[in-house]
């Protein structure tokens, strides 16, 4: 493992090396340092760990925030061939392992939720508390005919060569035309992000959409299995959200620590539709059970919180307040 040492404020000046995955793949990590608990953030697809940069620099006040590039993301080594999710959860966990990450909090968005989810359901104790960001749920119906599984596989394929396509004008195409199209696609969007989002893209390995993204995700057999306090994030279906009311209340019923708030006005990307109101959520949870067990901790209530509206900020923060009055309220060390 190869690092430099530094904490500056910008997540680009942090303290970044490489690691090995378990076939040996690099994999590309930049930690903010400090005296705080570990926080691993882990990217959807097509995005890079810098594409976290203004979550965590914000959450670097009180944490010590890791942030990785996928395999065939950002710096990170290629993927051969396989991108499934037995290797992502193996690559996260090279990760924690690698730096030495006792218990650590995570947050994933899109598929880097859906990896957290998986690798903590399939290895009990490896996440203190979780926060899963509009994970990758999709919601395809079983096919009851071999017509109707071919159809769905060629519906896939269609769509993610599509999606190939765009990701590849835009690694060719003049970076302002690029920008321009990114504006336009995330109007809610800070100049920032939409210059961070374009260089994810510049960087991703195109061969990936024969592998991702999938027809659906087992998430029904996967989050009975999480044993940590989680946090499930979801914007407006109409907006582009993947996790609908619905399936946030199911998740709830099949796992009594799984918490939701709805984010009013955001769509796929939460954070970058609606950050404060995000990250005001988010911390409170993550503050709430840093050291969280499950004989003695307060869980935050499962049930669907609007926060971007008014009177919904107000039950959410009603709903922390009865939090901290039922234990003493705990900062990240």
């Amino acid at each position: 493992m190869t690092s430099t040492t530094e904490r500056p404020g910008s997540m680009r000046d942090w303290d970044q090396g490489r690691c090995r995955a378990d076939d040996g793949t690099p994999l590309r990590w930049f930690r903010s340092g400090g005296g705080g608990s570990p926080l691993l953030l882990v990217h959807g697809f097509t995005d890079n760990a810098l594409y976290f940069s203004r979550a965590a620099e914000r959450l670097a006040d009180d944490w010590d925030v890791v942030a990785y590039d996928a395999r065939g993301h950002g710096a990170s080594g290629r993927a051969r061939d396989r991108f499934d999710d037995a290797i992502r959860v193996s690559d996260l966990r090279s990760v924690v392992s690698a730096l030495g990450l006792d218990h650590p909090s995570m947050m994933g968005h899109s598929m880097g939720a859906s990896t957290i989810a998986l690798a903590v359901a399939a290895n009990p104790g490896l996440a203190r508390a979780v926060v899963l960001e509009d994970p990758a749920w999709w919601e395809t119906p079983i096919p009851t005919t071999d017509e109707e599984a071919e159809q769905q596989e060629a519906t896939r394929r269609a769509g993610n060569t599509a999606w190939r396509d765009w990701v590849a004008w835009m690694q060719q195409a003049p970076r302002e035309e690029a920008l321009a199209a990114r504006r336009s696609d995330s109007p809610l969007w800070s100049e920032d992000d939409i210059a961070l989002s374009l260089d994810a893209r510049m960087e991703v390995q195109l061969e990936l959409f024969e592998h991702f993204p999938s027809i659906r995700a087992p998430w029904r057999t996967v989050v009975p299995l999480i044993d940590c306090p989680t946090l499930l994030a979801l914007g407006d279906s109409a907006a582009g959200g993947i996790i609908t009311p619905e399936l946030a209340a199911e998740a709830s019923t099949l796992n009594s620590l799984i918490a939701s708030a709805h984010i009013a006005g955001a769509g796929h990307g939460i954070r970058y539709d609606q950050f404060e109101p995000f990250m005001e959520v988010v911390m409170a949870f993550l503050a709430r059970h840093h050291n969280w067990c499950s004989e003695s901790e307060v869980p935050f209530t499962s049930i669907l919180l609007t926060v971007h509206e008014p009177q919904g900020m107000r039950a959410f923060r009603r709903e922390r307040n009865s939090c901290e009055d039922a234990l003493e309220p705990r900062k990240p060390r």
